[in-house]
């Protein structure tokens, strides 16, 4: 990304498409602060794949679920280019590898930073997931508040959101491992609102 050329395509558009005044101090360096937020904030991954996944060998023994819960994350729609942001909860079934406690918040947070769906970043968080850690199974849940239907078009309050749901391997042929994992986002959910 050229953050010239997007400067340069915002200045365009506040003088001649909106009809906006960049002698205004308000404005006058709008144009360079939207194209810093886009290249070095909100957009920083597009085309890159998270590749630093640390795992551990599994105990034999380790065949539970485990769950990274509340994970904070702020993504950017592709609809609108309006913010969408929200909490996520990651679980999975070791098979032969553990993995970091902080990794499954970094992966949400590298595939935050681009323009999306909430149902793609779902599930690109679970595929690379699946493809570093291996599991028997995982899950990914998202709710998000999305800012395109809050400040405009349907102007909803600021609890109505959407929930995204990615699933693979045992959680997927076992219902009792889904209701499981459910209810173990369920307990999380409570006891942070407690």
């Amino acid at each position: 990304m050229d953050q010239a050329i997007v400067e340069k395509a915002m200045t365009r558009l506040i003088r001649e498409g909106l009809g906006l005044d960049l002698t205004d101090p308000n404005l006058h360096d709008t144009p360079r602060r939207v194209a810093q937020m886009y290249v070095q904030e909100f957009f920083t991954n597009v085309g890159k794949e998270f590749s630093r996944v640390t795992c551990f060998p599994a105990p034999k023994e380790s065949r539970d679920i485990i769950m990274f819960d509340n994970i904070d994350f702020v993504s950017c729609c592709s609809h609108h280019f309006l913010p969408f942001m929200g909490r996520a909860w990651v679980l999975y079934i070791p098979e032969k590898k553990l993995v970091g406690a902080s990794k499954p918040a970094r992966i949400i947070a590298h595939y935050s930073k681009r323009p999306q769906l909430q149902e793609t970043l779902c599930r690109e968080v679970l595929d690379c997931f699946q493809r570093h850690v291996e599991p028997e199974g995982a899950m990914v849940f998202m709710r998000a508040i999305h800012q395109c239907m809050s400040c405009r078009g349907a102007k909803q309050s600021q609890k109505a959101g959407m929930t995204t749901s990615a699933v693979q391997g045992v959680f997927l042929t076992n219902d009792t491992l889904e209701l499981k994992g459910l209810e173990m986002i369920k307990l999380s959910t409570t006891m942070i609102l407690s």
